[in-house]
C-alpha cells in the first residue's frame, strides 16, 4: 500500500475489509506514523455490507461507512498523535450512519487541524446532530471553518443556529454575507419561516 499525492493511502482491498476485522492491530501504537495512517485509511473504507450490488455499493460509498469500525477510529482520532491518522479518522467517522459518532466528532472540533475539523462538522451536520449546536456556533467565527459551519447548522435544523448565523451574516466582505445570507434564508425555511431576505 502506498501513500498518493494527496494523502490518501492507494490501496488494495483493505486488510481490515479482506479480514473482517475492523480493531486497531495489537501493536498499532509501535508503527511508524505511515503505517498507522495506512491502518486507519483502510478502516475509513470499510463499507456497509448491506447494498445489494456492487454498483449500489459504489454509488452510495460516501454515506453508509462501517459501523463496526466506530471504536477503532475513535481511539485513533482521540489518540494518535498524527495529524493526518487524526484526519483519516475524522473523515472514516464522519460518513458512518450512526449517531455514536457524535462525541468524537465533536471532540474534534477544537483541533488545530482545519482539515479535521472540517471533516468533523460536515458529520455533524450529515447525522443532524442537534446537540453540536452549541459547539458549532462559534465556529462562526473560524474563518476556515465558517461556511461548513453555516452548512451544518442548515443541515441540522436546529432554532439555536438562526441567531448566530444572522449575526454572522451582518459582518464582513459583502461576499461573505451574501453566502451567509443565503445560508440564514435557508435555515429559515427549514424552520418554517418566512426568509427575511
Amino acid at each position: 500500500m502506498s501513500v498518493s499525492g494527496h494523502g490518501e493511502p492507494e490501496h488494495d482491498p483493505a486488510p481490515a475489509e479482506r479480514s473482517g476485522s475492523f480493531a486497531l492491530p495489537r501493536d498499532y501504537f509501535t508503527l511508524p506514523p505511515k503505517e498507522r495512517r495506512e491502518v486507519v485509511w483502510s478502516l475509513t473504507q470499510a463499507r456497509s455490507r448491506s447494498r445489494d450490488s456492487l454498483a449500489e455499493t459504489i454509488r452510495h460509498s460516501r454515506d453508509d461507512g462501517e459501523p463496526a469500525v466506530i471504536p477503532a477510529l475513535t481511539v485513533a482520532l482521540e489518540v494518535d498523535p498524527d495529524r493526518l491518522v487524526k484526519r483519516h479518522a475524522a473523515y472514516g467517522l464522519s460518513y458512518i450512519p450512526d449517531r455514536s459518532v457524535a462525541p468524537p466528532l465533536l471532540g474534534a472540533l477544537p483541533l488545530a487541524d482545519r482539515a479535521t475539523k472540517g471533516h468533523a462538522i460536515m458529520g455533524l451536520g450529515r447525522l443532524r446532530i442537534r446537540e453540536a449546536v452549541p459547539d458549532l456556533v462559534p465556529l462562526l467565527n473560524d474563518r476556515y471553518a465558517r461556511m461548513l459551519v453555516a452548512d451544518a447548522l442548515v443541515a441540522i435544523g436546529d432554532e439555536r443556529g438562526l441567531a448566530p448565523l444572522r449575526e454572522a451574516a451582518a459582518h464582513g466582505l459583502p461576499v461573505r454575507r451574501f453566502h451567509l445570507q443565503r445560508r440564514v434564508s435557508a435555515l429559515e425555511r427549514a424552520l418554517g419561516r418566512q426568509p427575511s431576505a
